[in-house]
């Protein structure tokens, strides 16, 4: 008897495209996506699992903890929690996992002398080293991931929230230092606190008293006293409004701290015993009306690095200049004076007051006078954001309409339409090479024409409409990520969507999946740290600061995650295919483990369900004498390729990705090679 000669054949497909709702069944792309949960696009191809989130305060992050793994002698009792102190040394460290001959120690102090040294616990002696206590010395994957978020917890319990009431506010970053707003516990104060390495700081408020005449910037540290009163203050800012000090017609504000005595509205205010100004109001403190939703910015407005700042609106109070020290209200002269919007353009500041957009001085973010250059466009409907576009065009947006502003200065500002039908939909706006934006069409993509100055808006999410439509109406941040080519959309109830756009065969090709967070976001920052590094951090209803792809886990929590695949008929939709292998390529971090399980023709309850697999993955293989220590596994391959044996037949094959563990720092799923023998047509 001759057997048919029948040949196994294998199909590699490469994981990318992100979620699609709309193409066909037969039709679509094997390496899309039919749901993608918590998985996010790669950064070149493939799903990469959503990176871990951790509460912030400036303290030592959960994530950068670490421990020694120590060999030990009992002579007495150690457990979890205890505090064991090294007898010659004087070294301590906080225990973690207590074992039969095993102690995992973390937050240590001072360095243990030696590989026998003793150690004791509440000053009795309960054993001895035996041998030197290693760091990270785990030898296996799993005991090494679960280690090290044990170390985690312990510095996560660390870190508090900022004192006050209600949601984060608002996020600034400041030359790399992370400020959060919010209400005092009262909820009868907003409060600026700055992240520091010993937690949150309160930021004081100073005082501020208005003056006239003056014919001299005063420096700051200098101190301003009042005839008549006598009473003194120190100079934190002097704020020009408008006039000259040259011809002493300057009118403005100074801000003053350490103040003595009660200044009066009327008199001169000297320093050095000379006049430079006259009092034109009494001296009051500084204070934030609580409530609002802050927008803000970081601009610098002179020719000094020393003078960047943050400028915010939020709604309830009037905009404000923050150095990082100093809070200084800015005055526009608007009868109800609490602008909604903010950008920095073109060496103005712009503000929006419901359909009102007015913008500054050009340089001088506290003059709002005609005179200087300030002006007012009527926009005819509420604005709900604006971006700086290339070609310094400003793109200002209200719910249904976007326009875009050319031009330098009030003398030569021309307003025309982007979009007659197109808007915004509040704090969505985010450019990354080009401008983009939610709208109740899908997130706009607005590009420069060939005509100059000009620019088109496009709908590059339809194929997630369906995630659009629940998204847009709970939508309440964005942010973008600079290194991994992402805009961020949140939501007021933990979910969200990220797109990655990447330059492609087709022009700029874009991505979109879904995630979901165990806390609710109400505004969020994205910049760079004070090395410069692209971070995200988010302000969340229950008070609490967090920062985005750090650690294992959701605060300490699992990350649940998994990808459904299409149904892949491998060119051949009729053809039934006897299924016996799939090789994944995935790269990992550290430890993971990742579930796999395949479904036949299209899921079909005549075919029996296989059973889940998992593949385990010790971590990043490195190369010697080239990769970081402790950055990978040297035993490790450099593309993990688990294999999965399968038993079943059908037309097609989709594969079902899912994970679950607080543990793994990170995956990314990059293809599969699928082995397959084909049998017959069909009938």
């Amino acid at each position: 008897m001759i057997l048919p000669n029948v040949v196994t054949k294998d199909e590699r497909i490469r994981f990318s495209g992100g979620i699609d709702q709309l193409s066909s069944a037969i039709s679509m792309s094997p390496g899309a996506a039919l749901t993608a949960h918590n998985y996010v696009p790669g950064v070149e191809d493939g799903y990469e699992r959503i990176g871990g989130i951790e509460r912030y305060s400036g303290k030592p992050s959960p994530s950068d903890a670490t421990y020694l793994y120590c060999t030990v002698a009992l002579t007495g009792s150690v457990s979890v929690g205890n505090t064991i102190t090294g007898v010659t040394s004087g070294a301590t460290g906080l225990v973690i996992v207590a074992a039969s001959g095993i102690l995992v120690i973390t937050k240590v102090t001072g360095t243990f002398s030696s590989a026998s040294e003793s150690f004791q616990v509440a000053a009795v002696t309960v054993g001895a080293f035996t041998s030197l206590p290693s760091l990270r010395g785990y030898p296996a994957g799993v005991d090494n991931a679960t280690a090290l978020n044990l170390a985690a917890d312990e510095y996560r319990s660390d870190i508090a929230a900022p004192t006050g009431s209600g949601p984060i506010r608002g996020l600034g970053i400041l030359r790399g230092v992370v400020y959060c707003f919010l209400n005092n516990a009262g909820g009868t104060a907003g409060v600026i606190y700055k992240a520091t390495a010993s937690g949150w700081s309160a930021i004081t408020l100073y005082n501020t008293i208005s003056f006239t005449g003056g014919n001299l910037a005063i420096a700051d540290g200098a101190t301003v006293t009042q005839l008549v009163s006598g009473a003194t203050g120190v100079v934190k800012r002097q704020v020009l409004h408008s006039g000259a000090y040259a011809g002493g017609t300057a009118v403005g504000r100074f801000i003053l701290t350490s103040v003595t005595g009660t200044f009066d509205s009327t008199n001169a205010l000297q320093t050095g015993g000379v006049t430079r100004a006259t009092a034109s109001s009494l001296l009051t403190a500084i204070t934030i009306a609580p409530g609002g939703r802050y927008e803000i910015v970081e601009h610098n407005f002179t020719g000094s690095t020393d003078t960047v700042a943050l400028y915010g609106v939020d709604g309830v109070n009037k905009a404000f200049e923050f150095d990082g020290d100093v809070y200084i209200p800015i005055i526009t002269g608007m009868t109800t004076d609490t602008p909604l919007h903010i950008v920095a353009h073109k060496k103005m500041l712009m503000l929006s007051f419901r359909a009102s957009l007015q913008n500054s001085a050009i340089g001088f973010p506290f003059q709002w006078s005609v005179v200087s250059g300030a002006n007012e466009i009527a926009m005819g409907q509420n604005i709900t954001g604006m971006l700086t576009q290339p070609g310094d065009v400003l793109a200002i947006a209200t719910r249904n309409t976007t326009y875009q502003l050319q031009g330098s200065s009030t003398a030569d500002f021309v307003l025309a339409y982007i979009s007659n039908e197109v808007g915004a939909i509040p704090y969505s706006m985010q450019n990354m090479a080009s401008a983009y934006w939610l709208d109740d069409r899908g997130v706009m993509h607005i590009s420069r024409t060939f005509d100059y100055g000009n620019f088109n808006s496009a709908t590059v999410s339809r194929k997630i409409q369906s995630l659009i439509d629940s998204m847009r109406a709970v939508l309440t941040a964005s942010s973008v990520s600079k290194t991994k080519n992402q805009i961020i959309f949140y939501g007021s109830d933990g979910t969200g969507i990220v797109m990655s756009a990447a330059q492609g065969f087709r022009g700029i090709e874009h991505e979109f999946t879904s995630f979901k967070y165990p806390i609710n976001v109400n505004c969020a920052v994205s910049g760079e740290d004070v090395n410069g590094k692209d971070v995200v951090f988010l302000g969340a209803d229950n008070g609490m600061v967090y920062q985005v792809d750090k650690g294992s886990s959701f605060d300490g929590a699992d990350i649940e995650a998994f990808i459904r695949l299409p149904f892949n008929h491998s060119k051949s939709p009729s053809v039934i295919k006897q299924y016996r292998k799939v090789i994944l390529e995935m790269v990992a971090t550290g430890y993971s483990e990742i579930r796999i399980h395949p479904d036949f023709s299209y899921g079909s309850g005549d075919i029996s369900q296989h059973l889940i697999e998992s593949s385990t993955i010790q971590g990043l293989g490195g190369v010697y004498d080239v990769s970081f220590y402790e950055a990978c596994y040297y035993d490790s391959q450099v593309i993990a390729s688990p294999e999965m044996q399968i038993s079943g037949s059908g037309t097609n094959m989709g594969l079902v990705f899912y994970t679950k563990s607080q543990i793994d720092l990170g995956h990314t799923l990059q293809g599969a090679t699928i082995h397959y023998t084909p049998r017959r047509l069909k009938r």
